[in-house]
């Protein structure tokens, strides 16, 4: 089964290493947009997870300057993730979402989201 991103992402660690030789950037891209969505429906909107992790962290005493930070320690994980394990193509698909997700951090603050929620109860 060749991979591409009609393939669903989570059905992509289940595939050989030589199904992914033939995609494109731009699949590669699509296939993390479509898990980004996917991640989004279970876990909520990445910008407020990032910033209940970076509360999360801060009350647990982790010295962190803002909620891009967290990104950049998962971008972080995933890296040492791959060294180890360099055939695992979610891997990848993580890597390319966290990038995307830091880059939304650093261009943007709280007070710019308006269009979600956030909990108080870690403020």
């Amino acid at each position: 089964m060749k991979a591409t991103s009609a393939v669903a992402p989570q059905e992509w660690s289940e595939m050989a290493l030589d199904d992914f030789s033939d995609l494109s950037a731009t699949e590669w891209l699509e296939a993390a947009s479509d898990t980004l969505r996917e991640r989004g429906t279970e876990y909520g909107d990445p910008r407020f997870n990032f910033l209940r992790i970076f509360k999360i962290a801060r009350i647990l005493g982790v010295q962190l300057r803002n909620p891009s930070d967290i990104a950049l320690v998962f971008l972080a994980t995933k890296l040492s993730r791959i060294m180890e394990s360099e055939g695992r193509s979610d891997s990848y698909l993580d890597l390319l979402g966290y990038s995307a997700i830091l880059a939304q951090l650093r261009f943007t603050s709280p007070d710019d989201w308006s269009d979600i929620e956030f909990d108080q109860k870690l403020e």
